[in-house]
């Protein structure tokens, strides 16, 4: 199994063609399994995945692509502190932190959930059910449960810190083809969204019930963003747009990128409803402005002669955007008012990062490792 710093959409999308336990992958899963099983309290209950109520044909939006502006690039060493993981090639994931400030991620080479707790740098891990492998993402709810994808055994997992239980909700197949859950965000009615990676299709979870809805989509989706006015934002992991559903309706809106090649890998939204995106390939920053159409790609530089390649962003309180650049081995500051690139060297002994996450103190903490170490990282914008 690989560590996290070289996979990026293409070898991910080549390791589910091969069906190999390799790192980001989607695998095969028993196509009857529609039970939710909750760890340790013995009861369980039937759910079923079921194509969305309302499905209207999809349409094109409107993109006006705005000239690139003049960037500069600054290159600085990063002040950080790392947690080192004792298990080798853990593969931390993406990260969320609670309200008391523990880091939760997914151990996905370990199929294990686990969290630091900062202020003693001591890390405890759980094993998930089944002894399957694959979380991507982790989400934490408004009453403090973890929520985690798991593309190997093709489900959506729940974790309660305080009963220590698992609740397991597996989402079956759509189409024949396993859904693969990767990215997560819950809207303002607590539901809990998805992108289904291999089984080109948005999908919703509702925890109260376990009911599964799904849209399908033309192509295969890698992240997504809930807006404050309920339309789910994604982008496709490859096929070159990024796109819309309105939930209300079942309308979705495809805008089409200059580069049908383009490979969306994450996306956010700012206080004023623009959508931001990174793309793995060719490394570019994105933004969309839905009021207008406004389309701006924004190249990323190569640094030491590494060509970039993108993965998670986030959004700080001053509207700054941070992510992810796997190719230079380096955290990646823009400012949008200045036009401005902050490259972080990590000195990481040849690991690199993979994700990130805003604290609610807005401290950044980020995954990196490699085969043989996996750390957590905090650094303070």
């Amino acid at each position: 199994m690989r560590a996290i710093p070289t996979i990026i959409p293409q070898q991910r999308r080549a390791a589910r063609r091969h069906r190999s336990p390799s790192f980001l992958v989607v695998a095969s899963l028993v196509a009857c399994a529609l039970l939710v099983v909750v760890a340790g309290c013995g009861t369980s209950q039937t759910t079923a995945v079921s194509p969305a109520s309302h499905v209207l044909p999809v349409q094109q939006g409107r993109v006006h692509v705005v000239p690139t502006p003049s960037l500069s690039t600054t290159v600085l060493t990063a002040q950080r502190r790392l947690y080192t993981f004792a298990t080798s090639n853990v593969g931390v994931m993406q990260p969320a932190v609670d309200a008391q400030g523990n880091v939760w991620v997914g151990e996905m080479n370990a199929n294990r959930l686990g969290r630091l707790t900062a202020r003693t740098g001591a890390v405890t891990s759980w094993p998930l059910p089944d002894g399957r492998y694959g979380i991507m993402a982790t989400v934490i709810d408004h009453e403090g449960s973890i929520w985690f994808s798991e593309q190997f055994a093709d489900d959506i997992g729940r974790f309660d810190p305080r009963q220590q239980t698992f609740q397991i909700f597996p989402l079956g197949t759509w189409n024949g083809a396993a859904l693969g859950p990767q990215d997560l965000q819950f809207d303002t009615h607590g539901l809990l969204w998805f992108t289904a990676s291999d089984g080109n299709a948005l999908g919703r979870l509702d925890p109260r019930t376990g009911a599964v809805h799904v849209w399908p989509l033309p192509a295969s989706p890698s992240g997504l963003v809930v807006a404050p006015n309920g339309l789910v934002w994604f982008g496709y992991l490859s096929g070159g747009a990024i796109g819309s559903l309105d939930p209300a309706t079942g309308q979705i809106t495809i805008y089409p990128l200059a580069q049908t090649q383009a490979q969306i890998y994450a996306m956010t939204i700012d206080a004023a409803g623009q959508i931001w995106f990174t793309e793995a390939s060719p490394g570019k920053l994105g933004r969309f402005d839905p009021a207008t159409g406004n389309l701006t790609e924004l190249p990323v530089p190569s640094i030491a002669g590494r060509s970039p390649a993108l993965s998670e962003l986030v959004i700080d309180r001053q509207g700054t955007i941070w992510f992810v650049d796997v190719g230079a081995n380096m955290l990646v500051r823009y400012v949008p008012g200045k036009q401005t690139y902050t490259f972080y060297r990590l000195s990481l002994a040849s690991t690199s990062p993979f994700a990130l996450t805003l604290a609610p103190t807005g401290d950044l903490w980020f995954t990196a490792g490699n085969a043989t170490v996996n750390y957590l990282g905090e650094m303070a914008p």
